[in-house]
């Protein structure tokens, strides 16, 4: 008898634990409400102890909550960290590829469960009620972005303020996600941008100063301020690039790193959105889509002029300034904006071959030279060589001095020429 008892217990409680544990029908298929007032959204993660996975199923069960309502989540991570009081940092990967044009509230979580592999979380939302405290929501979120177009469309106020305002509109239309609702986005396109063109009118074109001639390779030569009216600029922060060469703005002086090889050089100006404090990336993407404010300056570059003072090796210099004339216009010291030293030596010798009678003449010369280059701009040194020469040998004087010019004039324009200009900031 006491045996039966055992046996009677053991089968209740079996019986009791496998109804417990089993499986609720909404893992298999979400409930329907018949009546339309709730929508249901359901989550599941792999069970992983290494990582959250309650936290990813709750995730994916918001996101699937959000496709009941026909949107988007936007944020999964502000939703989570809504939901949880303490706060709570995301430190997985959802599984979801949802985003969000709506953000939930007042959802409310049904039930939880786990099998031996998966996390299962169901949530529920009343949707009639979610709808309605929306559609007052984003009511008043309109009230209050329209009032800020307004602002920034008051021709009584200069550019900054009116910019400030603009973004603060769209910042607060992207906290809504208005542009995603068909109510509001074609309406606030338009009015968005047509204050944002009103901006533009008030920004004039740039003046800009050189103070004198620039040249190529040299930016120490480039000297220049820009100005705009101070009611119109504001400190509204401004981009700069250039179509050759490398050029920054500091403050209201142009300044150049790099000049490049061209001669004219158009420097573009932009409205900085990078440096415009906004709080979504969306709202500068939508100003830079949106922006046609634009500026150019036209630059025109001279070639350095060079002046080679040689020392030892006259005979060089016409062939040097043949190789130089690329890329520089040969002047004298006055005009000069470098100096080209070259400290050579030329050395010849004549010698019989043979017996004396038929002795051949023989004429050998060689040339050998070093080079400085020097800025007269700011009297420093940019460039110093190694030594090259130049060998030849011939019955004909004239014949071996030339063929040594030409050897050396080889070594210098693929070894020395090269290492010269990249000595100048081109």
């Amino acid at each position: 008898m006491k045996n039966l008892l055992i046996l009677f217990i053991t089968v209740l409680l079996w019986g009791c634990g496998t109804k417990k544990n089993a499986p609720p029908s909404w893992i298999s298929g979400k409930p329907i409400d018949p009546n339309g007032v709730f929508v249901y959204g359901m989550g599941n993660s792999f069970i992983n102890p290494n990582v959250p996975y309650q936290q990813a199923a709750r995730s994916n069960a918001l996101a699937d909550l959000a496709q009941e309502v026909q949107s988007e989540i936007y944020d999964e991570s502000k939703l989570l960290q809504k939901e949880d009081a303490s706060g709570f940092n995301s430190a997985f990967e959802s599984n979801t590829t949802s985003t969000s044009s709506l953000r939930l509230d007042d959802y409310e979580l049904v039930e939880t469960y786990a099998d031996e592999y998966r996390f299962y979380t169901l949530y529920k939302l009343d949707l009639e009620s979610f709808l309605r405290k929306k559609e007052i929501q984003d009511a008043a979120a309109m009230d209050w972005i329209n009032t800020k177009i307004s602002e920034a469309q008051n021709p009584s106020l200069s550019a900054s303020p009116r910019l400030s305002a603009l973004v603060d509109a769209l910042d607060k239309a992207y906290d809504f996600q208005l542009f995603g609702d068909i109510r509001y986005r074609t309406t606030l396109n338009a009015s968005a941008t047509e204050a944002l063109r009103s901006i533009e009118k008030v920004v004039v074109k740039i003046d800009w100063h050189p103070e004198k001639s620039v040249f190529l390779g040299l930016p120490v030569t480039f000297h220049a301020q820009h100005e705009q009216p101070r009611q119109s600029q504001e400190q509204i922060p401004l981009a700069l690039s250039s179509s050759s060469g490398q050029f920054i703005l500091r403050e209201q002086t142009i300044q150049c790193i790099r000049t490049g090889f061209e001669t004219l050089v158009t420097l573009y100006f932009a409205w900085d959105w990078d440096r415009i404090q906004s709080a979504h990336s969306e709202t500068k993407s939508w100003l830079k889509n949106k922006s046609q404010w634009s500026e150019s300056i036209a630059v025109n570059f001279q070639k350095p002029t060079v002046f080679i003072a040689s020392t030892g090796a006259d005979e060089l210099v016409d062939e040097l300034e043949k190789s130089l004339s690329k890329d520089f216009t040969i002047g004298d010291r006055k005009t000069a904006q470098l100096i080209l030293e070259c400290d050579g030596q030329l050395a010849s010798e004549t010698a019989r071959v043979g017996q004396v009678r038929n002795a051949l003449v023989r004429h050998k010369v060689r040339i050998k030279a070093r080079f400085s280059l020097s800025s007269i701009e700011n009297n420093s040194m940019l460039w110093n060589s190694s030594t090259i020469s130049g060998t030849a040998i011939s019955a004909s004087q004239e014949t071996a001095l030339n063929s040594a010019k030409s050897e050396f004039m080889d070594d210098f324009n693929y070894l020395l020429l090269p290492q010269l200009l990249r000595s100048l900031d081109f």
